[in-house]
């Protein structure tokens, strides 16, 4: 491979390196003397609470917040028992999870829209392409925030909105804790362990999570395909039958640690390392009753796959006597993975006719560095329609990614033999700078004001690939508002309008080709394309919310979105082969009706502690260069819902049953190319028992009711109609889970 100069650094390049150098300096800036002083208390998942000379003062952040978000506790998250964060996370408003390859979950979406719309965040942090909710157990979460409308502190790749996963924080107390877990489902087994370890006292704190979990699974699945000539004349017709067997092995480590230094400074270290090991093992048959039959009627397939994920956050703060506070981070990041492929595809004969050795190599490096000044503008002693508080801050990162894939088709059957090595070396720069600013104009009525640039710069080289130079910058201006409609404050309404984008993944940018195996218009190869631009959003949301006490609530609202440049991926015949690229189209559009409630029963009927929660969100969109009807943006399901109850029986025991809704039916994702999937309906249902004074026992039910999930795909042009439809059973899951506290 012919070596190239190293680029002459850009000023991108030079304003990460002062942004880092500035990060460093800041860090060891001696300050101010100042008393000690204990070590603050941590935020509260949903409500904090602080007491001063008798006085409680509740802060709740969905109520109170002028910056619309929804936080899940942490309570929440571990009351059914889920063994993986991806099953916990179903029952959250608005919240959907797509059906996923076997052994791995589905993407997770907002108002239906998954594969980048929805932007995930760890810690405020951007997670990996491929990242999978499997890797995290409910345990290791402190909470969940979910934003509709982008604030300019975090990124504005959020179309439908973001959801940020908070891991464990600081230690409360000095605890440890045990958790044993074993699920059987499929006659497969899931067993888990999850330890739990926090120390505190006055100037410092330590925790550790650790958990420990292996997946089987089994997944079976018939199909059928047909083909109609121009003439509607039934041309072919195969019968299909899959079945994947296998599992993975993760180990998950998050520790913290957190210092409060003489000065009042202070500093954390917060880590996360997942470490997989997965192997997975596909047979697959096709039986062609009419027409030709394929080059490979049977092929077996052998997948393996160990990935290490390392992430360290270095965060310091200094709170200055009259002038503000300034919080940085700084964060270092790897990941390594190694996969292997083999395939073995026969011919109608039974004669061995494809052996496909396929090894991969990733290995990323990653540098950032981020921070913010806040700047109050109003004096200490302001009341509640004078505080006025302003934010700047900035986030660079630099993300080194080399990837290797050596492919080898073996000489058989009297094809050639030949090796295909397609290696890159990609480069990510990303530049942010971000001002925000919060101001109560008045008891009752509150607004937020951002603006938030970010540049991403794209280079990759690879071997026999064209090389990649893609820029895009983008500026997200946002403003939210809300107004308490009563003195009482129990009823208000929200508004938010906001700029976002969609950036297009590594992968769609690189045209390096996926092949399939059987390739046809139903099958087709992959391939990126290095001209893709950001799809742009302008977008408007607005509810109205009503609070009760005891927790009670009910918030109706509406959104909408108007995008621009639109990524479509069309299905085109090209030398021979059927290859799926990606490219920007015209605009498109969505807007939806959003519910969400919580109540407790026993506001009523006190022998009665049941609380209950609903979300539903309906969902409209429509793309303006696809033809309808059903021209929907990425599938997206029509409606989903969820609805969830929980009974205190009594001292020892807790029940609790939750139902989630996803409406199916057929998308149009391309002028030639349709999608279809069966609405999806999953039960659940969980049952706590108090051992003893430091043990509990939890039991939970999942997917009682067991149903197939039934899927569908249709290609047609001027030449005639192919469609394919599959059908995956699925299982009831039984877990049992032992809680000690030691």
């Amino acid at each position: 491979m012919k070596s190239t100069p190293s680029p002459t650094p850009t000023p991108l390049h030079k304003a990460c390196r002062l942004a880092l150098l500035a990060h460093a300096v800041l860090a060891w800036i001696p300050a101010g003397a100042k008393p000690p002083q204990a070590a603050p208390s941590p935020p509260a998942a949903a409500a904090a609470v602080a007491e001063l000379d008798s006085v409680v003062v509740r802060h709740d952040a969905r109520r109170d917040d002028t910056a619309s978000r929804t936080v899940v506790t942490r309570a929440e998250l571990l009351a059914f028992g889920d063994g993986s964060l991806a099953e916990a996370m179903k029952r959250l408003p608005g919240v959907s999870i797509g059906t996923g390859a076997p052994g791995s979950s589905g993407a997770i979406s907002l108002r239906g829209m998954g594969s980048g719309y929805t932007q995930l965040l760890v810690d405020g942090q951007a997670v990996a392409p491929g990242f999978d909710l499997g890797a995290l157990s409910p345990e290791m979460i402190e909470r969940i925030e979910i934003l509709r409308t982008t604030t300019a502190d975090l990124r504005s790749a959020a179309i439908a909105g973001t959801i940020n996963i908070v891991l464990a924080r600081q230690a409360r107390r000095d605890s440890d804790e045990l958790k044993l877990a074993l699920g059987v489902s499929n006659g497969r087994h899931l067993p888990s362990l999850h330890w739990s370890h926090s120390r505190r006292d006055e100037y410092r704190s330590h925790s550790l999570e650790t958990s420990l979990t292996r997946r089987e699974y089994l997944v079976e699945e018939t199909g059928s395909e047909i083909a109609r000539d121009r003439d509607g004349v039934l041309a072919s017709q195969r019968d299909t039958r899959l079945r994947v067997d296998g599992y993975r092995d993760a180990l998950a480590i998050a520790p913290r640690f957190d210092l409060t230094l003489r000065n009042g400074d202070t500093l954390a270290l917060q880590s996360w390392l997942d470490a997989g090991h997965a192997r997975k093992y596909a047979d697959i048959g096709w039986t062609t009753s009419l027409g030709p039959q394929l080059d490979h009627v049977r092929y077996r397939q052998f997948t393996g796959t160990d990935v290490v994920q390392l992430r360290t956050d270095l965060h310091w703060s200094h709170e200055f006597a009259q002038a503000g506070k300034l919080s940085s981070k700084l964060g270092l990041s790897g990941n390594r993975e190694r996969s292997r492929f083999r395939e073995q595809g026969y011919a109608i004969d039974a004669n061995q006719n494809l052996d496909d050795v396929t090894d991969g190599r990733l290995r990323v490096h990653g540098l950032s560095s981020s921070g913010k000044y806040a700047l109050p503008l109003s004096g200490p002693d302001a009341s509640d329609s004078g505080r006025h508080a302003l934010e700047l801050g900035w986030e660079t990162g630099l993300e080194r990614r080399r990837e290797s894939r050596l492919q080898h088709l073996r000489a058989i059957a009297g094809q050639p033999e030949t090796i295909s090595d397609l290696s890159f070396d990609a480069t990510l720069r990303r530049l942010a700078l971000y001002a925000q600013d919060e101001w109560t104009l008045s008891p009752g009525w509150s607004l937020y004001l951002g603006a938030r640039w970010e540049r991403i710069d794209t280079r990759s080289e690879g071997n026999r690939i064209a090389t990649v130079r893609n820029d895009a910058s983008v500026l997200s201006p946002v403003l939210q508002s809300l107004w308490k409609l009563s003195k009482t404050r129990n009823d208000q309404v929200r508004l938010g309008l906001s700029r976002s984008y969609r950036a297009p993944e590594l992968r769609s940018l690189i045209p390096r080709p996926y092949t399939s195996t059987n390739n046809r218009a139903l099958n087709p190869d992959q391939q990126g394309n290095p001209d893709l631009r950001p799809e742009l959003a302008t977008g408007l949301d607005l509810a109205y919310e009503k609070y009760w006490d005891q927790g009670a609530m009910l918030s109706l609202g509406v959104y909408l979105r108007e995008i621009d440049g639109l990524i479509r991926t069309e299905t085109r015949l090209i030398d021979d082969r059927w290859v799926a690229l990606p490219a920007n189209g015209g605009r498109a559009r969505t807007w939806g009706v959003e519910l969400e409630s919580k109540l407790s029963l026993a506001r009523w009927f006190a022998a009665l502690p049941v609380d209950l929660r609903f979300n539903l969100t309906r969902n409209w969109s429509q793309v303006d260069d696809v033809p309808g009807p059903h021209n929907r943006i990425d599938s997206q399901p029509r409606l989903t819902a969820a609805l969830a109850a929980d009974y205190v029986v009594n001292p020892v025991w807790t029940v609790g049953a939750s139902y989630s809704h996803r409406s199916g039916g057929p998308v149009r994702t391309g002028v030639h190319e349709i999608e279809s999937e069966s609405p999806r309906r999953e039960l659940d249902a969980y049952a706590s028992m108090k051992l003893a004074k430091r043990s509990k026992l939890r039991l939970s039910l999942s997917n009682l009711l067991e149903q197939d999930l039934v899927s569908g795909a249709e290609y047609f042009d001027e030449e005639g109609w192919q469609g394919t439809q599959r059908r995956r059973p699925t299982s009831l899951l039984l877990r049992a889970q032992i809680e000690i506290a030691l």
